[in-house]
């Protein structure tokens, strides 16, 4: 992006730590996006997609940021999640086709569940200051304050909301998708004067709107989304969106706000005390982030199918497309393990 700035091909490109930032939240939105490929494309076909992904990222964070004025202080909720979320789903619907999600080697187990707790470990310490970098600088202290808490208590909830949803009881997964919905459904309201108490509330909103999906939406959609982006991304971050129109459109100023907190409100929100303006602008780049997404990863997926597919046979495994050692395995049809030669 920094490179279509240039005037000449003599010029240099300027960069800085803000940069290389924002590259990684643009590979963020790949990755979301990938949670809805993955054991579906091939090499190639991911090569092609992460190309055309980052520039539509780039396209849609300029039109509905930076042009249209949308708020998105911490760079995640509308450009990474739901645009991630969006462009992974019109994408997987055009590669996957009419591919079973019902594949013995796309189940997790009990030791990689284990394992993947410690992503959940690490949330708590990196995604309040993930959060805040964009936010301006008097306010990111409150931001990581505010994230904090929503992942507190979407880990403390995921557990209560596991317990009445699943008959069978709670996993360690229920604990890892609760704590990430939460600090996805958290991620731009907590730039906003909400006290930690309703941030505490939206994370555990966050994360029953994902339980719930993942008991009864999930199922009839797992041929289209592998790892459950709907879930995690997608429907936490329509939360968080909607918690934005409400806390906008009712104003902010309901609060015992200081001067010094309406100053530094006109930082976040440029048409703060226009609510409706403000609330409008909101939903268009919601709408912005979901058209630009799905349509976006429609034709990625079009573009990526003519390098060929991922047959049947050799979907959610990695020995076809890498040298695997003597020992890998992967489950055979029977359901048991088996040794790949």
């Amino acid at each position: 992006a920094r490179a279509c700035t240039c005037d000449s091909l003599d010029d240099k490109i300027a960069l800085n730590i803000a940069d290389f930032i924002q590259g990684q939240f643009g590979v963020v939105a790949v990755l979301v996006s990938y949670g809805a490929l993955l054991g579906k494309v091939n090499p190639l076909q991911m090569l092609i997609i992460v190309m055309c992904n980052v520039a539509a990222y780039c396209g849609n964070k300029f039109l509905s940021v930076d042009y249209r004025g949308g708020v998105d202080n911490t760079g995640s909720l509308y450009t990474m999640h739901i645009f991630g979320a969006a462009f992974g789903l019109g994408c997987s619907v055009v590669v996957s086709g009419k591919r079973p999600s019902e594949n013995p080697d796309n189940a997790a187990r009990y030791q990689s569940n284990n394992y993947a707790i410690l992503g959940s470990l690490f949330m708590f310490v990196c995604y309040p200051s993930f959060n805040s970098y964009w936010a301006p600088a008097s306010l990111r202290v409150y931001v990581a304050t505010n994230t904090f808490a929503a992942l507190m208590c979407g880990g403390m909830f995921a557990f209560i909301w596991s317990n009445l949803i699943y008959p069978e009881g709670p996993t360690v997964m229920h604990l890892q998708d609760g704590v990430l919905a939460a600090g996805v459904a958290a991620s731009t309201p907590a730039c906003m004067f909400i006290p930690p108490i309703f941030m505490m509330l939206v994370g555990a909103g966050g994360t029953l709107i994902s339980a719930l999906s993942f008991r009864y939406l999930q199922p009839k959609i797992d041929d289209q989304d592998t790892q459950g982006i709907t879930s995690l991304h997608l429907l936490p971050g329509l939360w968080g969106a909607l918690v934005m129109e409400a806390v906008t459109i009712l104003g902010i100023d309901t609060q015992t706000v200081t001067l010094n907190n309406r100053e530094m409100l006109g930082e976040i929100m440029p048409h703060f005390g226009e609510q409706w303006s403000s609330a409008a602008t909101q939903a268009l780049i919601l709408a912005f982030a979901l058209f630009v997404g799905a349509i976006a990863g429609a034709l990625t997926g079009l573009l990526a199918n003519l390098t060929g597919k991922v047959a049947l046979a050799g979907s959610y495994s990695d020995h076809v497309f890498w040298i695997v050692p003597d020992d890998f395995t992967h489950i055979g049809e029977e359901g048991a393990d088996t040794k790949v030669m």
